[in-house]
Order: C-alpha cells, then sequence, then structure tokens
C-alpha cells in the first residue's frame, strides 16, 4: 500500500476555498452582529458555531479511538478520514477565549456569571460549581484533555505511516484506546453541562451527556460520509473503498439517528410524566412563541426523514443518497444547537419570548465552518488521506459480504 496524498487534487482545493469563503463572511457577519445586536446576541452566535463544530471535532478522535478499542478492519480504510478532520482542536483552547473572557466580564449569556446571581437561592447552592473561575478551569482541563487524546491517538495513528513493518504505534493504541475513549466521554459530557445546560441553572437533565454526544457523533458520521463519497466519485481511495463502507457508513447514520431520537425522547417524555414545573420549564419555553416550529423539524429532519431514506439496505450503497442524508443530519444538528442555546438566550438573557433567529445565527457556524474547513485541508496536503500502512488495511480492501 503506498501513501495517498490530496493536497494538489481539485477537491481539496474546492474545499479550501469554501473554507476561506465560510471564515471570511462568518467572522464580517460576526462583527456585524455585535455592533447591530449587542455582545449577548454576538456571543450566543459565537457559541452555536464554536459547539458545533468543536465538539465534532473532538468527536472524530472519539470514532478513531473506538475503531483501535474495537480493532475494527474494516474502518481502517475511512478512519483517517475522521482523523483529519480533528486539526480544529488544538486550536479550542484559543477559540475558547472569547467565551471565557465574556464570562469573567460578568456580563455573559450566562446569568450564573452576573453579579445579582448571589441573589438567587438557587444560583447560591450551585455557586461553589458555577462560577467564572471554576468555568475556566474546566473549560482549561477539557481542552488539555482533548490535546492529549489528539497527541496520543491521532498521533500514533500518522506515525504508522512512517513505521513500515514496525506496528508499536498502533500497538500503543490497542492498548490505551479504552481510556480515552472514557476521558472523551467525561470530558464531552461535562463541557455540554457547562457550555449548553448551564445557560439555563435552574432546570438540569441527567441524560444530557448522551443527548448531546449523540448529535455529535452522528454528525462526525455524516461528514466522513460525504467526504468518502466525494472522495470515491472522483476517483480516490477505490483501491481502498468497497460497497460494504458505504454500507457501513449508512448503518451507521440511520442507527445514531434513531438513537439521538430515542435519547431526545426519553429526556421529553420522563420531563412531561414527572411534571415538574422546575424540570417543564425547559420545554415549555420550546414548544411556545414560534419555538415549536424548530421542535418540529428535530422530529422530521432529525429522525424521520434519516429513518426512511437509509431503512432499505440497497440505498445505502447509493452514494447520492449518502450525501442527501448526511446534509440532513448536519442541518438538523445546527437546528438542534439552536433550539438549545437560542432560546435561553432569548428568555433569561434578552428577556423576550419571541424566536431569536435570523441571518446572525449563520454567522458563527460560518465562521467555525470555514476554520474546520480550512484545518482540515491542511491535514489533506500534509498527510495521506488512508492509513496505508496500517496492520488491518488488508480488511478493509478485502471487505465484502
Amino acid at each position: 500500500m503506498s501513501n495517498v496524498n490530496l493536497g494538489s487534487t481539485p477537491i481539496i482545493g474546492k474545499i479550501n476555498t469554501i473554507g476561506m469563503v465560510l471564515a471570511v463572511v462568518g467572522a464580517i457577519g460576526l462583527g456585524a452582529t455585535f455592533a447591530l445586536n449587542g455582545q449577548q446576541r454576538f456571543f450566543a452566535d459565537y457559541l452555536l458555531g464554536f459547539w458545533y463544530f468543536a465538539g465534532i471535532s473532538v468527536t472524530m478522535m472519539f470514532f478513531s479511538a473506538l475503531q483501535y478499542l474495537a480493532r475494527a478492519g474494516w474502518s481502517s480504510a475511512i478512519r483517517r478520514i475522521a482523523e483529519n478532520f480533528t486539526g480544529m482542536v488544538p486550536f479550542l483552547a484559543i477559540a475558547l477565549i472569547p467565551i471565557i473572557l465574556n464570562i469573567l466580564s460578568h456580563n455573559s449569556i450566562y446569568e450564573w456569571s452576573h453579579h445579582d446571581a448571589s441573589s438567587d437561592v438557587i444560583l447560591q447552592k450551585k455557586a461553589a460549581y458555577l462560577n467564572p473561575m471554576a468555568f475556566a478551569i474546566r473549560m482549561g482541563v477539557y481542552v488539555l484533555f482533548w490535546f492529549g487524546m489528539y497527541r496520543f491517538v491521532i498521533g500514533n495513528s500518522l506515525k504508522q505511516d512512517a513505521t513500515g513493518t514496525d506496528i508499536t504505534p498502533t500497538r500503543k493504541n490497542w492498548k490505551r484506546a479504552a481510556p480515552w475513549v472514557l476521558v472523551y466521554a467525561l470530558s464531552i459530557t461535562f463541557a455540554s453541562f457547562d457550555l449548553l445546560m448551564s445557560l439555563e441553572p435552574h432546570w438540569f437533565s441527567t441524560i444530557w451527556g448522551v443527548y448531546t454526544f449523540a448529535g455529535h457523533f452522528v454528525g462526525a458520521i455524516a461528514i466522513v460520509t460525504i467526504m468518502t463519497v466525494v472522495l470515491y466519485n472522483n476517483g480516490h481511495l477505490r483501491q481502498y473503498i468497497t460497497g460494504e463502507h458505504f454500507h457501513d457508513l449508512g448503518k451507521l447514520m440511520f442507527a445514531f439517528s434513531v438513537f439521538w431520537a430515542y435519547i431526545a425522547f426519553s429526556q421529553y417524555f420522563i420531563i412531561w410524566y414527572a411534571n415538574l414545573p422546575e424540570e417543564t420549564i425547559y420545554f415549555a419555553n420550546r414548544t411556545s412563541h414560534g419555538w415549536e416550529y424548530f421542535g418540529i423539524a428535530l422530529v422530521v429532519m432529525h429522525f424521520v426523514v434519516p429513518f426512511m431514506v437509509l431503512l432499505r439496505q440497497d440505498v445505502k450503497r447509493k452514494g447520492n443518497v449518502l450525501i442527501a442524508a448526511a446534509i440532513i443530519i448536519l442541518i438538523s444538528h445546527y437546528i438542534d444547537l439552536t433550539w438549545i442555546i437560542m432560546p435561553a438566550v432569548g428568555h433569561h438573557i434578552l428577556k423576550t419570548d419571541s424566536v431569536v433567529f435570523g441571518w446572525q445565527e449563520l454567522t458563527g457556524w460560518m465562521f467555525f465552518g470555514g476554520i474546520f474547513l480550512l484545518f482540515a485541508v491542511r491535514d489533506y496536503k500534509k498527510r495521506s488521506a488512508v492509513a496505508f500502512n496500517d496492520p488491518l488495511i488488508h480488511e478493509a480492501t478485502e471487505y465484502t459480504t
């Protein structure tokens, strides 16, 4: 097997152009949002874009670690596609600085950081955890964990490319993937508590970490699927990719769309059945004043459409169908995070129950989407698009049923 460098190919050039346009337009849009709508709206949109792509980037590392943990041979042909979308991870420490500085200013989108939070009895009891300094420290710990995972799991995968018949880097990942998977599970859960759930500090959900993980994971699989199909259709990786890879990617998108729906419904049903005011307020704010249409869109686009489109076995092998399903899933993930963030900011910070959604909410997504793609382009130029020296790569090339 040989190195597959796509740095000079037209498809990588197109992705680079798209990334640059998104980053520039997004940055200008964020600046306009700050000037026209104030810092709260700006930071809400910034958080929306940041967590969408930060969560997916970190989850791409989890996908890689999971393949090592399972010693999966079939995925060795596509694992590097996911790994080349993790380049944004070291950048997360810088991207978090504006959010932390906003919280330290005591005038942020997090009401627990405000000066008058001490007058709230519930927030007083949570102050040991929900305070600006503790938040900043925890963010630093998460970033360190993610950087360590990036250096070890992705680093060993890349080292294997240069070691020939010596599979020591792969053996290290086989042995130590399990603790890194645990690190991911804990860090992504607590980060979602801090960044998203604490937007409404009176409310809580014990299933929140699994709910946010499901959205990030199916989003990550959707991006891997799109890239795999696009590369294959442009004549790349054909000696590594078979129809079974498309089928399995389709199965993963199908399964985790259903899993997301199951977790989302479980969270809603338990809260609805208990009917406790301190819990139902979350859904009360999101099923009225126009936000209910976002909820309906989630049910249709995040579950019904992917379920119906990907149910049949034969369509999971059709590239165009997989791309269409993946795009719908990515749009749904954006709607999901918008439905989580914007009603909280609107109701508690901007003091409005009306829908807070416009062109402004696309700016943060575009900016971080551009950054995400530009880092991916950098990595595709530096690295092989396939782990060609992986000891299990022969299982991928011979993968048929």
